[in-house]
């Protein structure tokens, strides 16, 4: 396996990587050598905006817990307990790095789901507060479930999506969290849109939000963090992956063997514009970016599509300055899962 990659070894950036068969681990493996340097179990994560923290939802076989960990050391605080019969949603970071958005659950959803009381809530923790945790809404037996999206600290503004059975957001939620720590919430009808709740992620600043919509190749919608009504469709090439650049505006996707970084601030003048390197098969997927922006990383499903016990090759590449470059700084692996996110060392 080639696995040799330094672009500036003074970030110590490091990959999360979580996948395989089994209970759900997660791994922080060093970039250069693909060392192990520690894992633990988990069902969801998310990293923060500096890449230093990881918050994530213990597994649902004892009480679970939201933690918090340092990236670097491997330290962990406890940040919120469920009761017996509850289990862990999902988390996202708010801008500033200070607080965390998160969901959970309890009772039976879905198909066959019993007759006990279903219920969904969404929450915040503010670390800069001293660990102050406030619920803001919870769905009772309406079967659908939140996912957070972003917390604008600056704004004090927060979204999330609430999804049902086939993952997609069929309401797009806003909650405008005042200094008493009351809330006001602006719902939007998302349904027609057919946006995959999975596909659904906030430009670092939570400024902006996209999500892959329907279509034959998958339409990248975007939409400032306030408004849902002025969506707009970058691209159409959606299925096969699109992510925010860290730190900036810019929408990283495939469109043949070419990846393409769009900028929504000049979207009106350029589209979803330009090309920042080529010489990639044509089949590669947009799986995340380095946390400081500097690289991508691109899948390459195996022949015949993703599936069980199967493996995936991966091209890490760098994002230089020249658009017409098909070589350069890259580097290809093959896992059984994949990496998810990249964190720092320090």
């Amino acid at each position: 396996m080639n696995y040799t990659m330094e672009f500036d070894p003074g970030h110590h950036v490091m990959l999360l990587v979580t996948g395989g068969d089994g209970v759900p681990t997660a791994r922080v493996r060093s970039e250069s050598s693909n060392a192990t340097t520690r894992q633990f179990a988990t069902q969801s994560l998310a990293v923060s905006p500096d890449g230093k923290q990881i918050a994530y939802w213990t597994l649902f076989d004892k009480a679970v817990t939201l933690q918090l960990q340092n990236a670097g050391t491997g330290a962990e605080q406890t940040l919120v307990s469920l009761a017996a019969d509850e289990r862990g949603g999902s988390v996202v970071w708010s801008n500033d790095g200070a607080g965390v958005l998160y969901s959970f659950e309890s009772g039976s959803f879905g198909v066959g789901a019993g007759t006990d009381t279903n219920r969904a809530t969404l929450g915040v923790y503010e670390l800069a507060a001293g660990g102050v945790r406030a619920k803001i809404d919870t769905q009772i037996n309406t079967g659908f479930l939140y996912r957070p999206i972003a917390w604008d600290r600056s704004t004090n503004l927060a979204a999330a999506g609430l999804t049902g059975e086939g993952g997609f957001m069929g309401t797009y939620l806003t909650v405008r969290i005042n200094p008493d720590r009351s809330f006001n919430a602006s719902k939007d009808v998302a349904t027609s849109r057919g946006i995959s709740m999975g596909s659904v992620r906030a430009s670092t600043d939570a400024k902006f939000v996209l999500g892959i919509g329907g279509g034959t190749g998958g339409d990248i919608l975007f939409w400032p963090i306030d408004d849902f009504g002025a969506i707009k469709t970058g691209a159409t090439t959606g299925r096969r992956g699109a992510a925010w650049r860290p730190g900036t505006h810019k929408i990283g996707f495939m469109a043949g063997e070419q990846f393409w970084l769009g900028d929504v601030d000049t979207f009106g003048q350029l589209g979803l514009c330009c090309t920042a390197f080529s010489g990639v098969p044509a089949t590669s997927m947009v799986r995340t970016f380095r946390v400081d922006g500097s690289a991508v990383l691109l899948a390459v499903p195996p022949t015949g599509g993703p599936r069980l016990g199967a493996t995936t090759d991966f091209i890490y590449v760098r994002i230089g300055t020249d658009p017409k470059a098909t070589s350069g700084d890259r580097v290809t692996f093959t896992e059984l899962g994949g990496p998810v996110a990249s964190v720092r060392l320090r």
